[in-house]
């Protein structure tokens, strides 16, 4: 299991130069690549997302490359005619004289280049400080994913505790409707009142027994929680937040069930407890990849 938030940095060194990669990660409900790299490595965009992509499945990521040439490492400084001799034009027309000193400071007039002969080993340099990104970036996510499954195991424990209470108290409150009935109608017309109609009375405990029934959704309830058990002791940890959302969302459905047909206060209350539990359990599992 990993988390979405991580940092990652890697380094690569040659006689050309030193190039560094950062990569930063946040929660994201899909995979958002976001890349700064500096203009005269705009071409290798395709490679460094196609890594990527192939490394995060989740997570807002945020890539930045920096380039250090090294003292004589061969970079040359290329104008670009075409922009320049535009530029020129357009201050001409306004009727002013053009600085070609201010016009090479313009971004895209000037780019540096690596000769050709070290452009395929500067894109290995590349992809190897990146796999050292990546690599920093899945180390912390994991770290930050096993504290995140301690966190949803002790979850998990609580709400079993409050079910377990609810499987034992819903078995007697069909009894305890009963007793109130008959308790409110001899106070009202006294012990007679009782033996007037017990059948109609046995047929509305009836009633009352059906509407308050929750043996099915204490099941479910019961059977979500053992497949979070799986889930957590599971050694896949690709994608099990998507998983986890689903789940999650079942688990509230059930509990939400359990509270609309509840009709005792002390189930009432660990239904509270279990919706409460339920929120943490989703902000948790929203950090998972």
């Amino acid at each position: 299991m990993k988390s979405m938030t991580g940092f990652g940095s890697g380094r690569s060194e040659s006689a050309a130069g030193t190039v560094t990669v950062e990569l930063r990660s946040v929660n994201s409900r899909f995979l958002e690549i976001g890349l700064r790299l500096p203009g005269e490595w705009s071409a290798e965009e395709p490679l460094v997302r196609g890594d990527l992509q192939k490394a995060l499945q989740r997570g807002k990521v945020a890539m930045q490359l920096q380039f250090t040439p090294a003292p004589g490492g061969g970079q040359q400084a290329v104008i670009n005619e075409t922009l320049l001799a535009q530029l020129e034009s357009l201050v001409k027309s306004r009727g002013q004289e053009p600085s070609i000193q201010g016009l090479l400071t313009l971004p895209g007039v000037v780019e540096l280049r690596q000769p050709e002969g070290q452009q395929e080993a500067l894109r290995n340099q590349l992809r190897e400080a990146l796999r050292g990104a990546i690599q920093g970036l899945l180390a912390e996510r994991g770290r930050e994913g096993a504290v995140l499954a301690d966190a949803l195991r002790e979850l998990r424990a609580k709400m079993r505790e409050h079910l377990d209470f609810i499987e034992q108290a819903r078995h007697a409150v069909v009894e305890k409707y009963r007793d109130k009935l008959f308790q409110r109608i001899e106070e009202l017309v006294g012990p007679r009142g009782v033996t007037l109609d017990a059948g109609r009375l046995e047929q509305e405990v009836a009633l009352f027994a059906d509407k308050a029934d929750l043996s099915e959704e204490v099941t479910r309830l019961a059977a979500h929680l053992d497949h979070l058990g799986t889930i957590l002791d599971s050694k896949e940890d690709n994608g099990v937040g998507r998983q986890l959302e689903f789940l999650n969302q079942e688990i509230l459905r059930e509990i939400n069930t359990i509270g609309s047909k509840c009709r005792d206060l002390d189930i009432a209350r660990r239904v509270l407890d279990l919706k409460n539990l339920a929120e943490s359990l989703r902000e948790q599992v929203a950090n998972i990849e």
